[in-house]
């Protein structure tokens, strides 16, 4: 899906109102939600002495009665899911006794059994339970995201 947003054109526009300054999240509690998206990254640590692989997983939270859009004022309610990734020294997912934990549990929510190949492509537009808690940055601002993933 190609995005409406043109930054050339914007920089030409003028607007005359303030939009609301109130964030308002995601209610705490557990959503039905679908698998969105997700992005693999890296990371790495400020001393640079270590560093690794990530996974940041987007859903979207269903809302059939519409009670959550007159809550946030949003047609479509999302949150993330990061975590980091244990690898093996050759760069492999290592599926390991306590390894990747997280995924795994992923990985069960949205049906996939032991031994059944996956991907990561495979998981999108799963449905599974999440549980969202709230919490405040660095910075002082407030945010949603995925505490645990469960089967629907």
């Amino acid at each position: 899906m190609q995005s409406v947003f043109d930054p050339n054109l914007f920089k030409q526009m003028s607007f005359n109102q303030v939009g609301s300054t109130e964030v308002v999240l995601v209610p705490a509690t557990e959503h039905r939600a679908t698998i969105s998206k997700y992005e693999l990254g890296t990371w790495e640590t400020k001393d640079k002495s270590s560093s690794g692989g990530k996974v940041e997983w987007s859903f979207d939270i269903a809302d059939p009665d519409g009670k959550l859009k007159d809550l946030t004022g949003r047609d479509k309610n999302a949150v993330r899911y990061e975590f980091l990734l244990d690898l093996t020294p050759e760069g492999g997912l290592d599926m390991g006794k306590g390894m990747n934990v997280r995924l795994n549990r992923m990985l069960v929510a949205a049906g996939i059994k032991d031994g059944q190949p996956w991907s990561f492509d495979s998981l999108l537009g799963r449905d599974v339970i999440v549980k969202v808690a709230h919490g405040v940055s660095n910075k002082g601002n407030p945010f949603a995201q995925v505490e645990s993933v469960r089967a629907a």
